[in-house]
């Protein structure tokens, strides 16, 4: 198949001259990788006595593999004999006082998943360190921070700034929730609103720091699992290198309390109902 552009040519591996017309190419290209990956995984698996582990019903829930691509707890990456990068990121699950770990073999493009090779699940140690091999990304903040700074030309002493700002918020938080509140390793079980809310919040809020840094506020509320809660995301306006205003997500969380919700509804209020 012949392309018009160089636009409508895809690219799966960071680095590589290799571009394809179509997924269909990927995955025909990519396909004795993917059988040797998934080969490698089930004779792991039978070897230990893995093969009906109850971990891989994880996998049936895709936004678990969702979180687990857009928001890693680890980052490893290792060349192969093709000298390809591969990528596995891994998520950890606690549920009570079972843990599991998902694990999904990658090629990464601009920072993020682009193609996967194999995906798996378990609560097997030995088994997960089978795939912990190569140079481990010690800090994925710093990681996922350099990808935002490259794709918006945000100066390195801004992207500090940003850092600073979110330690900032976060001391503030600590002296502000109650200890009743949403515990703090459950956030990540509501990341998946932070869209909905800066796409559509019930209120939101632009102010300025001791500082004179403008920044707003986005609250709105939801209910999960028959019990209702704000999430509320700090964003800070920012220019970039080429004068585009950006809005900088800081600092968010989910919250029950309606006295901390209260701490946030500061300065102009842009949307929804208005202050007496």
């Amino acid at each position: 198949m012949i392309k018009d552009s160089l636009d409508d040519l895809l690219f799966v591996e960071e680095g590589s001259s290799n571009c394809f017309c179509s997924e269909d190419c990927i995955e025909k290209f990519y396909g004795p990788i993917i059988a040797h990956y998934s080969n490698k995984i089930n004779k792991l698996r039978k070897d230990l006595n893995l093969l009906e582990e109850d971990a891989l019903k994880l996998l049936e829930d895709s936004s678990n593999i969702e979180k687990m691509l857009s928001k890693p707890d680890e980052i490893w990456r290792v060349e192969n004999q093709l000298k390809e990068e591969i990528y596995t990121y891994i998520k950890k699950i606690t549920k009570g006082d079972k843990t599991t770990y998902l694990a999904a073999l990658c090629f990464v493009f601009n920072k993020s998943p682009s193609f996967i090779l194999g995906l798996t699940a378990t609560s097997n140690e030995f088994f997960l360190q089978q795939f912990q091999i190569g140079e481990q990304v010690e800090s994925i903040d710093e990681y996922y921070g350099k990808q935002f700074a490259d794709e918006y030309q945000i100066d390195p002493e801004l992207l500090e700034q940003i850092e600073f700002k979110k330690s900032q918020y976060l001391a503030n938080h600590l002296e502000l929730r109650s200890e009743v509140d949403i515990p703090f390793e459950n956030f990540e079980l509501y990341v998946d609103y932070i869209g909905q809310t800066l796409d559509a919040p019930d209120e939101s809020y632009s102010a300025q720091d001791e500082f004179s840094e403008t920044f707003s506020t986005f609250i709105k509320a939801f209910a999960r699992d028959g019990i209702s809660f704000f999430y509320i995301v700090v964003c800070m306006q920012i220019t970039s290198e080429e004068g585009a205003q950006v809005i900088v997500p800081v600092f968010s969380f989910p919250t029950i309390d309606g006295k901390l919700c209260d701490e946030y509804r500061r300065g102009e209020q842009l949307t929804g109902n208005l202050k007496n």
